[in-house]
Protein backbone atom coordinates (compact mmCIF):
# COMPACT_ATOMS: atom_id res chain seq x y z
CA UNK A 1 0.00 0.00 0.00
CA UNK A 2 0.91 3.67 -0.30
CA UNK A 3 1.94 6.18 2.36
CA UNK A 4 0.40 9.62 1.94
CA UNK A 5 1.37 12.89 3.63
CA UNK A 6 -1.47 15.41 3.37
CA UNK A 7 -0.67 19.10 3.86
CA UNK A 8 -3.52 21.65 3.98
CA UNK A 9 -3.38 25.19 2.64
CA UNK A 10 -3.48 28.46 4.55
CA UNK A 11 -5.89 28.81 7.48
CA UNK A 12 -6.55 25.06 7.56
CA UNK A 13 -5.24 22.29 9.77
CA UNK A 14 -4.89 18.53 9.44
CA UNK A 15 -8.59 18.27 10.33
CA UNK A 16 -9.46 19.49 6.82
CA UNK A 17 -8.24 16.14 5.50
CA UNK A 18 -10.47 13.94 7.73
CA UNK A 19 -12.75 12.65 4.94
CA UNK A 20 -9.77 11.90 2.68
CA UNK A 21 -7.77 10.38 5.54
CA UNK A 22 -10.66 8.12 6.53
CA UNK A 23 -11.17 6.92 2.95
CA UNK A 24 -7.48 6.25 2.35
CA UNK A 25 -7.06 4.37 5.63
CA UNK A 26 -10.20 2.34 4.92
CA UNK A 27 -8.45 1.17 1.76
CA UNK A 28 -5.33 0.11 3.66
CA UNK A 29 -3.08 3.10 3.07
CA UNK A 30 -0.94 4.83 5.70
CA UNK A 31 -1.80 8.52 6.05
CA UNK A 32 -0.09 11.41 7.83
CA UNK A 33 -2.16 14.62 7.79
CA UNK A 34 0.03 17.55 8.87
CA UNK A 35 -0.82 20.90 10.44
CA UNK A 36 1.77 23.53 9.67
CA UNK A 37 3.23 25.86 12.29
CA UNK A 38 0.96 28.87 12.83
CA UNK A 39 -2.02 27.42 10.95
CA UNK A 40 -5.16 25.53 11.99
CA UNK A 41 -4.96 24.20 15.51
CA UNK A 42 -1.33 25.35 15.63
CA UNK A 43 -2.29 29.02 15.03
CA UNK A 44 -1.07 29.93 18.50
CA UNK A 45 2.51 29.14 17.38
CA UNK A 46 2.68 31.82 14.68
CA UNK A 47 5.41 34.45 14.96
CA UNK A 48 6.58 37.17 12.58
CA UNK A 49 9.33 34.74 11.54
CA UNK A 50 6.91 31.97 10.49
CA UNK A 51 7.28 31.59 6.73
CA UNK A 52 7.56 29.12 3.89
CA UNK A 53 10.91 27.87 5.20
CA UNK A 54 9.26 27.10 8.55
CA UNK A 55 6.56 25.09 6.81
CA UNK A 56 9.01 23.20 4.61
CA UNK A 57 10.93 22.34 7.79
CA UNK A 58 7.67 21.09 9.40
CA UNK A 59 7.21 18.66 6.53
CA UNK A 60 10.86 17.61 6.25
CA UNK A 61 10.90 16.91 9.99
CA UNK A 62 7.77 14.75 9.72
CA UNK A 63 9.39 12.76 6.92
CA UNK A 64 12.62 12.42 8.89
CA UNK A 65 11.19 11.52 12.29
CA UNK A 66 8.58 9.13 10.92
CA UNK A 67 11.28 7.63 8.66
CA UNK A 68 9.19 8.12 5.53
CA UNK A 69 11.25 7.54 2.40
CA UNK A 70 8.67 6.59 -0.23
CA UNK A 71 5.62 8.75 0.47
CA UNK A 72 3.21 10.59 -1.79
CA UNK A 73 3.16 14.27 -0.79
CA UNK A 74 -0.19 16.01 -1.33
CA UNK A 75 -0.43 19.77 -0.89
CA UNK A 76 -3.60 21.85 -1.12
CA UNK A 77 -3.30 25.44 -2.39
CA UNK A 78 -0.37 27.17 -0.63
CA UNK A 79 0.87 23.77 0.56
CA UNK A 80 1.85 23.02 -3.03
CA UNK A 81 4.83 25.29 -2.35
CA UNK A 82 5.52 23.43 0.89
CA UNK A 83 5.55 19.95 -0.64
CA UNK A 84 7.64 21.17 -3.59
CA UNK A 85 10.18 22.68 -1.20
CA UNK A 86 10.31 19.52 0.91
CA UNK A 87 10.66 17.29 -2.15
CA UNK A 88 13.55 19.42 -3.35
Amino acid sequence: MTTFVLVPGFWLGAWAWHPVTDALRANGHTVYPLSLTGLGERAHLVTPETDLDTHVTDLVNLLRYEDLTDAVLVGHSYAGLVVTGAAD
